[in-house]
């Protein structure tokens, strides 16, 4: 069995049009977000064996509390351009390259292409429990053929969103 977990960005300040996109920085509450998410991920599921994060600002710092958390994992952290702005192709091609030497893949970036990349993987029993992928999202989906089976082929385990977690 491969398992993907899917983290969209923890809620960032607001975008502006006079402003660049890629620096943009979490706000006060995604940042809270951020460290419950880290916090639920290593109490609660087997840590990934690689992490590929879009290298912006407001992913990194989504990141930033699971690798305080847990440093080993930084080892096996790639920070790719090509997840900002991704299309499901791109990301669907980097992960096909992360499924072949790993059995538990965390992928931290953006909508729209994460939202895509979910409703492309689930079976599609799972689709009445996924609409959106609301930001400081994790989404836990198990291949247990492995994730190479195909499309739809995915087992809804997890969505969590960071914003309902305790602060505990």
């Amino acid at each position: 069995m491969q398992t993907l977990l899917i983290l969209r960005h923890a809620k960032a300040v607001p975008w502006s049009p006079v402003k660049e996109d890629f620096p943009r920085k979490l706000s006060a509450a995604g940042t809270e977000q951020a460290k419950r998410i880290a916090q639920w991920t290593c109490q609660n599921l087997e840590l990934p064996q690689s992490i590929l994060c879009s290298p912006s600002q407001r992913t990194r710092e989504t990141l930033a509390p699971l690798l305080f958390r847990e440093p080993a994992l930084e080892a096996v952290t790639h920070f790719l351009p090509q997840i900002y702005h991704a299309t499901v192709n791109t990301l669907e091609s980097l992960l096909d390259s992360a499924f072949a030497e790993a059995e538990r893949v965390l992928m931290v970036g953006h909508n729209p292409g994460f939202e895509v990349l979910v409703g492309e993987v689930i079976h599609p029993r799972h689709y009445d429990q996924f609409s959106r992928l609301p930001t400081g999202t994790l989404v836990v989906v198990d291949f247990e053929n492995g994730w190479a089976a195909g499309h739809q082929q995915g087992s809804l385990r997890h969505i969590i969103r960071g914003k309902d977690l305790s602060g505990d």
